[in-house]
């Protein structure tokens, strides 16, 4: 479990599963990500399987605020020293610091518990929080993924994005 004084992040649980179902709608996806509804059956399949997470492959975590279930982040374990990052909030929780503190515990503690030398996240080109987000937790632009998101009928450009030791910064 990763926790600053307002924000917890941890291993799902069976009653987050609702909550995890949920976060698949394209109102908690909203304008800048595609929508993958998968069955209820697989959702819980894949719990009951690892939990939605294995130590070599990543997985889903529960992001909470004040004991609140306001979203979800992923790691994902690409190969030896790459790691990939994404979250997704609820609409009524953006725009109040939840993404940059969760962004910076999920860096921080990739950085300092595995031997991670990169870590990436990529968002929509035209997801200008987002970028902000990056960008203030240390991560650097490094180009443009040409039609790489598809939602909302279109192909959309994605901005790629890592952090590396080399560009730390001082929180």
């Amino acid at each position: 479990m990763l926790e600053n004084k307002d924000i917890r992040i941890r291993c799902l649980e069976e009653t987050d599963l609702d909550f995890v179902y949920s976060c698949a709608s394209p109102k908690v996806r909203g304008e800048y990500q595609d929508f993958r509804f998968s069955s209820w059956q697989t959702l819980v399949g894949a719990y009951e399987r690892d939990g939605l997470w294995s130590e070599e492959d990543g997985g889903i975590l529960l992001i909470e605020s004040r004991n609140e279930a306001v979203g979800l982040a992923q790691i994902t374990f690409v190969r030896a020293g790459l790691a990939r990052v994404g979250m997704v909030l609820l609409p009524e929780n953006r725009g109040q610091g939840i993404g940059s503190t969760v962004l910076l515990l999920l860096r921080d503690y990739l950085m300092d518990n595995y031997p991670i030398a990169r870590i990436e996240a990529d968002t929509d080109g035209d997801n200008l929080p987002a970028q902000h987000i990056l960008e203030n937790s240390g991560f650097e632009r490094e180009g443009i993924l040409r039609c790489y998101r598809y939602h909302h009928g279109y192909y959309h450009d994605s901005l790629l994005y890592s952090y590396t030791e080399r560009n730390d910064v001082s929180l």
